[in-house]
């Protein structure tokens, strides 16, 4: 396990990253991949959205373009950087929660999106669960993990303070949870990392 999959170190990390976070982000993940991430999940305009794990709301910008403030909720283990986001969208419905546990009935949301969030999770499984659990029947649920670098040192690095899931991994992830119909597109390099990839599914 990563150092950084430990839910509480993990917590307190970005009660201060959360500072730098904003300024940090873009140098990993895009506009290009927010609007792909976002693209995947096929949208309507009256649809009801989950984003979990909404950090300080890079995600949720492109999620509020397609559906409004009001129709968004997003949900995130660490106050620090949810703040930041409930002042860029006081109209979203923002909620302190777990991935591995969302507080939401079954089948409540059209879609649910999460990115930049999985690699952070001690049971991605149980995640991606989650996610289709609280999603309707037909809705689509779309995660962005990140790849491993390519340099082996990066890689090493990297490894022993996050998750980084193949393709495969997540692929396997998603039929577990009962998804359907599954798509991924692989993005990058993007600076010193290797490609990204984006999964999106029906849910039975």
């Amino acid at each position: 396990m990563g150092f950084l999959e430990d839910k509480k170190r993990a917590r307190y990390f970005y009660k201060y990253f959360s500072k730098i976070y904003d300024f940090v982000n873009p140098f990993f993940y895009s506009d290009e991949m927010r609007k792909k991430v976002v693209d995947m999940a096929k949208l309507k305009n009256e649809d009801k959205v989950v984003e979990v794990g909404c950090g300080t709301g890079f995600t949720t910008t492109e999620i509020v373009k397609r559906v409004g403030e009001k129709r968004v909720t997003a949900v995130d283990l660490t106050p620090e950087q949810m703040i930041k986001a409930v002042k860029k969208f006081p109209k979203a419905n923002f909620v302190r929660g777990d991935a591995e546990n969302l507080p939401f009935r079954d089948e409540t949301f059209d879609a649910a999106i999460s990115a930049g969030s999985i690699e952070y999770w001690p049971n991605p499984q149980k995640g991606i669960e989650e996610m289709a659990r609280v999603t309707k029947p037909g809705g689509r649920v779309v995660i962005l993990a990140p790849r491993k670098p390519d340099g082996y040192l990066a890689r090493k690095f990297a490894e022993s303070i996050m998750l980084f899931p193949t393709t495969e991994e997540c692929i396997e992830w998603y039929k577990e949870a009962g998804l359907k119909k599954i798509e991924y597109v692989e993005m990058g390099p993007y600076f010193f990392w290797s490609k990204l990839v984006i999964i999106i599914s029906g849910v039975v």
